[in-house]
């Protein structure tokens, strides 16, 4: 099982370690050849593995106004890392104060000093320090005189597109989530917990899990998507709506976003549960109709559409 770290002040490691560096939001293609990179050298070379990221963003910091939503939470940040076999991650509390240190106080307080660091990976495009003034150049110049390898991992490109969190993030509002999916290795997906929803789902006969949506990732395109939910470590095939339900549009609602997902031939009651949404397509956008029988006509073309999509992946 992977350690995790938060309190930097009261860590000690007593193996010198590989420690691979960046914010992982999404833990994308790009994040996943660093990262088989850095067991593949640990192990290779009796090093400790280490993932060493920040947290929050440290764009929620210095310039909350340009912070990107995020494409996975902490928690699932934390799995999918863990997933690939790293041994510890370091969360390094990102403040205002932290922003301050240079990337040479960087290098010797937390590389050198703190983690006895013998290799260390980063993405091409990698900064560090206060003002972003450390790029990956120069930790590689700075490491040959601490006695640190330092590994710069190239860009990685999907059909001609260099992978990015930036990118993966328009392909998800635009609603392209194949395209995401090919960036990320696997679909987008959203964890929430299953709130008290009105229930109106249930009352035409097609049952939801309102699905609470935090503020800080991002949400797909408005519409309605052929999904899969993992629930228990079990997956369930089925159908969302994220939007603002148009048709039923009151002043209370007016501005809210929810998630509401049927799951196909499933009636228990889920409440309070933790389940996890994968948006596999978009099947349409999100629109009012005119009255309750109209959109339970379409409610069943989706449901039909999105078992047709399920049954061919």
């Amino acid at each position: 099982m992977m350690k995790v770290y938060s309190n930097f002040d009261a860590l000690e490691v007593k193996t010198p370690t590989a420690c691979g560096m960046g914010n992982f939001d999404g833990v994308h293609l790009g994040h996943q050849r660093l990262i088989h990179e850095l067991v593949t050298r640990a192990d290779k070379e009796g090093l400790e593995s280490f993932v060493v990221t920040f947290e929050p963003h440290p764009l929620k910091i210095l310039s909350p106004k340009d912070a990107p939503p995020l494409i996975t939470s902490l928690e699932q940040k934390k799995k999918l890392i863990e997933n690939y076999g790293v041994k510890n991650l370091l969360l390094i509390p990102f403040t205002k104060k932290f922003s301050q240190m240079s990337y040479e106080e960087f290098v010797e307080r937390i590389l050198v000093e703190k983690l006895d660091a013998k290799l260390v990976v980063v993405g091409y495009n990698f900064l560090f320090g206060k003002g972003g003034k450390g790029t990956a150049e120069e930790l590689k110049s700075i490491g040959l005189q601490k006695g640190f390898e330092t590994l710069i991992i190239p860009p990685v490109a999907v059909n001609g597109r260099i992978v990015s969190s930036t990118i993966i993030r328009d392909m998800i509002e635009s609603g392209n989530m194949k395209e995401a999916k090919a960036l990320l290795g696997r679909p987008f997906s959203i964890r929430g917990k299953v709130v008290k929803g009105e229930a109106i789902g249930r009352k035409l006969g097609f049952p939801t899990a309102n699905v609470f949506l935090s503020s800080y990732i991002i949400k797909p395109a408005f519409g309605v998507y052929a999904v899969l939910i993992s629930r228990n470590g079990k997956l369930y095939h089925g159908v969302a709506n994220i939007g603002q339900k148009p048709t039923f549009k009151s002043k209370a609602n007016v501005f809210s976003i929810t998630l509401e997902v049927h799951i196909f031939d499933f009636n228990e009651q889920i409440y309070g549960e933790e389940i996890e949404v994968y948006f596999i397509e978009k099947i349409r956008e999100e629109r009012a109709f005119r009255d309750v029988e109209s959109l339970l006509l379409q409610v069943k073309m989706d449901i039909e559409k999105a078992r047709s999509i399920l049954d061919h992946i």
